[in-house]
């Protein structure tokens, strides 16, 4: 191992302390992430990611051997053939890369306390954490998408203690999240999020790790799915905007879709067909 990977002269300002002494110490009998790369962009990218969330890692050196507590290896697709080693991840995105490899060194062993965050919203942010590390963060297609991924997640961590913690704000959507969840019969926490939000390039995955991070309360039963009239009026602005102008929804459409029943597109040809009737 060591911090000379990166031939720039820019890793020379990193100290060997800096580098391992928060990460390394005390986790010699853990599986770890293997960081081995020469490109400074790639290393230094990447270890932000690393450290940004909590996971244990260490860096490598191509003249060393790697230790036998390394499960897989960050590393770029110029380099893969120079490392031999059964896990490599090439992704060029560090927070995905970052991500595959999360995947791959929990596939080691079995997931005990599985926790899933929700920042409610018409894209919802999903994010996972296992055993306190992060697996996944990405956003939902709306609020009913939620379910599908929860049920993909569920069975690939099966014997798992599943929590699924949603974030109070936007109730509508909220709600329809949670009635999601609940039918699937998994416990259901609903969390204060007012101190998740993150200045960040993926405010909404960030804010629903947070929140899968933070207990809640549990409701006990299916939560009422009815918007208010901002929601409804608000629905009706975006129609104008999705149809150029050409109309607005009615107040019962707007409500169908504000709670999900029908899609905007559905909604505004319902619309367009009820007014051309109407000539």
């Amino acid at each position: 191992m060591s911090i000379g990977s990166p031939s720039s002269e820019d890793l020379k300002s990193v100290s060997r302390q800096e580098l391992f002494s928060a990460d390394v110490i005390g986790t010699s009998q853990m599986s770890l992430i293997g960081l081995l790369t020469e490109d400074p962009r790639t290393y230094f990218e990447t270890l932000e990611v690393l450290r940004s969330e909590g996971l244990k890692f260490v860096s490598l050196d191509f003249y060393d051997p790697i230790p036998a507590n390394v499960a897989v290896i960050i590393t770029t697709k110029r380099e893969q053939s120079k490392i031999s080693f059964d896990r490599l991840v090439t992704e060029d995105d560090p927070e995905a890369a970052v991500s595959e490899a999360r995947v791959l060194l929990l596939g080691d062993r079995a997931v005990r306390e599985l926790t899933i965050g929700i920042d409610p919203g018409k894209r919802p942010g999903f994010a996972v954490i296992g055993d306190g590390a992060v697996i996944l963060r990405s956003i939902a297609a709306s609020p009913e998408a939620v379910g599908s991924l929860v049920d993909e997640i569920v069975k690939e961590y099966p014997g798992s203690n599943v929590v699924v913690r949603i974030g109070h704000g936007d109730r509508t959507n909220r709600n329809r999240i949670f009635n999601v969840i609940w039918d699937a019969g998994l416990r259901v926490e609903i969390v204060d999020e007012r101190n998740t939000t993150r200045r960040s390039q993926t405010p909404d995955e960030d804010a629903a790790v947070e929140i899968a991070m933070t207990p809640g309360y549990r409701p006990r039963k299916k939560q009422d799915v009815e918007p208010g009239p901002g929601e409804i009026k608000n629905v009706q602005r975006i129609s104008r905007l999705e149809s150029s102008g050409l109309m607005t929804l009615s107040k019962e459409l707007a409500r169908k879709v504000a709670k999900g029943e029908i899609s905007m597109e559905e909604a505004i040809e319902l619309q367009m067909n009820s007014s051309s009737n109407k000539d």
